[in-house]
């Protein structure tokens, strides 16, 4: 078993979380005399404390995520967020809420990156890169791609007008060759209603993985794969309008997978990370 100490990097990370630094810049920013996000950090003092954390060099742990924070001066100046995000019943909600839960989830998204990376590195498994075994109930695991990259890939690709109607959960399942895709024994990648997945079926693996264990694409590896487990979802994308733009919706909560062994040793803290995030916890098995 891996000791405690081999997670310090990531847990001091964890424990120190930006979000509620950037929560006062957007109220400072929002309410006072400021033309530009940057004047806001600037002022800020060396030494911020909240319920949760003590920030000793707020503007440092701010500065990897001030790029994140220009959509403000957009909101400021009186301009919607061309995103287009919705409630649990559809409806648009208003331009502030959009705006901020969009910085938010960019903001979370790159912590989290670095999270999940000096978490994950001590564990030494491979619990993402896998199908299923022969202990397990799914057919199937699937990963999720951005649209570019499905390149990083050397796999049949599937992309058809039946595909493209289908999400991966469908019942009944999206029949390949006569059967369901997932009964096949290599693993494909598939274009979706949604977008592209990897999916690996039962007692299959990743054509990235070597042997060793180690991801032959790590430098260049998909988003989904730079953060494993603990997933932000703020706003969760729901499909794509006949314009191409994605609808989002807004979900305000903090995923995290316990199949995987930092999130099960971890389950208090990052708890407590999702409350000084101000966000609904949720814990979900995914492989078990």
């Amino acid at each position: 078993m891996v000791e405690r100490e081999a997670f310090a990097a990531g847990l001091e990370v964890l424990h120190r979380p930006v979000l509620p630094l950037v929560g006062i810049v957007q109220f400072l920013y929002m309410t006072g005399d400021f033309a530009t996000v940057d004047e806001v950090i600037a002022e800020l003092p060396d030494e911020i404390e909240t319920g949760y954390a003590r920030y000793a060099q707020a503007a440092a742990d701010l500065a990897p995520y001030a790029d994140l924070l220009q959509p403000l001066e957009a909101l400021k100046a009186g301009k919607r967020p061309e995103e287009k995000v919705v409630d649990d019943e559809g409806n648009p909600v208003d331009a502030m809420t959009a705006a901020i839960a969009l910085v938010t989830q960019r903001v979370l998204t790159r912590e989290l990156e670095q999270i999940n990376s000096l978490l994950c590195g001590p564990c030494g498994c491979t619990l993402c890169c896998v199908g299923p075994d022969a202990s397990m109930a799914q057919s199937y695991f699937e990963i999720p791609l951005q649209a570019h990259e499905a390149d990083f890939f050397s796999l049949e690709l599937i992309d058809t007008p039946v595909s493209r109607k289908h999400l991966v959960s469908d019942e009944p399942p999206l029949q390949i060759a006569g059967g369901a895709f997932f009964d096949r024994p290599n693993p494909a990648l598939i274009h979706w209603q949604q977008g592209w997945s990897l999916i690996l079926p039962r007692a299959s693996r990743c054509p990235n993985l070597e042997g060793s264990g180690r991801c032959l694409v790590y430098p260049d590896r998909p988003e989904v794969c730079r953060r494993p487990q603990i997933f932000s979802y703020v706003v969760e994308q729901l499909r794509e309008e006949e314009s191409g733009e994605p609808i989002l919706r807004l979900r305000q909560s903090l995923l995290a997978v316990v199949d995987c062994p930092y999130v099960r040793l971890f389950q208090n803290e990052i708890a407590a990370y999702a409350a000084a995030c101000e966000l609904e916890m949720i814990f979900r098995h995914n492989k078990a």
